[in-house]
């Protein structure tokens, strides 16, 4: 191999190199936000019992995993239009009370990852807003973004947190 193709082999893969780094530092969001007529205490205390998600959720199966600040889960997403699936994130944020996450990567981190996040805040006369969004991140994010499953997330999102809010406010009427 001549030295000039040597070098033209080093650019292009300087280049490649430079292009994935900064693919992978590529995201985007779906969020949705939800008053719900709770205290924080027992919003965050549903959001934590996924052994009971099966009373309001219907796009979220726990199927275990163990439900603790650095824990990990074991779901299966259900939502209308796609095949459901199955995945396995980490506990990525646990603010008691206040944040919830879990990680979920596919394959290496910063291909494809979700991070989804519950948020809440005390509006105070026993309010809370809660924030459920997710951050996609990673090389093909803006491939998955185009995704028929991703054109249809914002509706899911607002589903679950509608089921959320219906059920909390239920149990603080019972």
């Amino acid at each position: 191999m001549t030295i000039k193709k040597r070098k033209n082999m080093w650019i292009i893969l300087a280049i490649t190199v430079g292009l994935v780094l900064l693919l992978s530092r590529t995201s985007f969001e779906i969020r949705d936000d939800v008053e719900i007529n709770a205290s924080v205490d027992k919003v965050w205390n549903t959001v934590i019992d996924f052994d009971n998600y099966k009373k309001w959720n219907s796009q979220l199966t726990f199927l275990g995993g163990t439900v603790q600040p650095n824990g990990n889960l074991h779901l299966r997403l259900a939502v209308e239009g796609t095949d459901p699936y199955e995945f396995k994130p980490d506990i990525s944020h646990w603010t008691e009370r206040k944040q919830f996450a879990w990680l979920a990567q596919t394959g290496l981190p910063r291909i494809f990852d979700g991070e989804h996040f519950f948020e809440l805040k005390d509006l105070g006369n026993g309010k809370t807003l809660l924030t459920n969004r997710e951050e996609y991140r990673g090389v093909l994010s803006q491939i998955f973004r185009q995704l028929p499953m991703m054109k249809t997330a914002p509706e899911g999102f607002k589903k679950m947190n509608l089921e959320l809010k219906n059920y909390v406010e239920k149990l603080s009427s019972e």
